[in-house]
């Protein structure tokens, strides 16, 4: 990496989020005034920093960030390095992921997010996944890149009502200086999709999963996968449907309760592609949805954003949980567990 800034030109604020290779924090640029004076540093964790593999993994998300420019991307700065710790500075999104979102609604009596807000999220991160699986690299070449972490941690929207889809650590594109390790599942469990744990090759049909995964859970307010130990999890993503969004929102057009379930099919030859997916949420919200734009989700996260006194959270717990990186015997199915 060509040695950039260094860490002394910025004032570190406020952890904001803690991971298993980095942590990013709140951070003002010294010298700066204005908006741009305040960024978000995400910085690779002493602990980490002398082994190769956390190492290249940050790399290549760094080399992957200097490519991306779109409006639901959180655009990078600069980055560098300083006593060993590799960091990236991106621009500073005032807001809240997805995951605090529903954890503040919880906490307030609210429930799962509107139907029309949901949608409407979820079609603006189809748009930046379709400019992310159409990117090419600098030399005109197909990068083939899947996010394959797509969950509402990684999501956020900015107190403007602006989606951001955050984290590239573990996006796969050709090129890439670290590859999964065989047995190793890179993502969420309860997030991933079945082919992700088959070991099987990932496209644009994974990230569908995760979307869809995604905007269940903004619909219907609980994760459908989720169980009490990563063999059941595993077993979970492997073979179960999840729950109709009928039976527990009755209120969400049929036309969004059959995308979803279509876009959760466990082989990714039956799910719809990304386009059919954005194409048949979009006629949902046409088809009698209330307006929901940039102004409805802005104030849809304006009772709880940092500062504004409501957060239920202590800082603390304001911290994501880490994308773990699963270890596991992988060559055979989970067995069947009762209980």
């Amino acid at each position: 990496m060509q040695q950039g800034p260094s860490l002394d030109a910025f004032v570190l604020l406020k952890r904001l989020a803690m991971g298993a290779m980095s942590e990013v924090f709140l951070a003002e640029v010294k010298g700066v005034v204005g908006p741009d004076r305040l960024v978000a540093l995400k910085r690779m964790r002493p602990e980490v920093a002398g082994d190769e593999a956390w190492v290249r993994q940050f790399l290549d998300e760094a080399h992957l960030s200097t490519l991306l420019n779109h409006p639901f991307l959180a655009r990078l700065r600069t980055y560098g390095q300083q006593d060993g710790l590799l960091f990236l500075v991106f621009e500073y999104v005032h807001g809240l992921t997805l995951a605090q979102l529903l954890e503040a609604r919880r906490a307030a009596g609210l429930g799962p997010l509107p139907w029309a807000h949901a949608v409407r999220i979820a079609t603006y991160v189809s748009e930046c996944l379709g400019y992310l699986h159409a990117l090419r690299g600098r030399e005109g070449q197909p990068l083939g890149l899947v996010h394959r972490d797509i969950h509402p941690g990684n999501i956020m929207i900015a107190d403007t009502g602006a989606v951001k889809l955050l984290d590239f650590g573990i996006a796969r594109r050709t090129g890439r200086l670290t590859e999964t390790q065989p047995g190793r599942v890179k993502a969420r469990l309860e997030y991933a999709a079945p082919e992700q744990l088959r070991e099987a090759p990932l496209d644009e049909r994974t990230d569908v999963h995760g979307l869809a995964l995604t905007l269940h859970e903004l619909l219907s307010g609980v994760q459908p996968l989720r169980r009490d130990n990563p063999v059941r999890t595993m077993e979970a993503v492997m073979k179960e449907v999840p729950r109709g969004l009928g039976a527990v929102r009755p209120a969400v057009p049929e036309a969004v309760q059959r995308s979803v379930t279509a876009a959760l099919a466990k082989q990714p030859a039956q799910r719809p592609s990304l386009m059919e997916l954005r194409t048949s949420l979009d006629q949902a919200l046409r088809a009698g949805a209330p307006l929901v734009g940039l102004p409805e989700l802005a104030e849809l996260v304006a009772p709880w954003l940092p500062g504004s006194g409501r957060l239920p959270w202590s800082q603390d717990r304001a911290r994501e949980i880490p994308t773990v990186t699963h270890t596991a015997d992988l060559s055979h199915p989970p067995r069947n567990t009762k209980g």
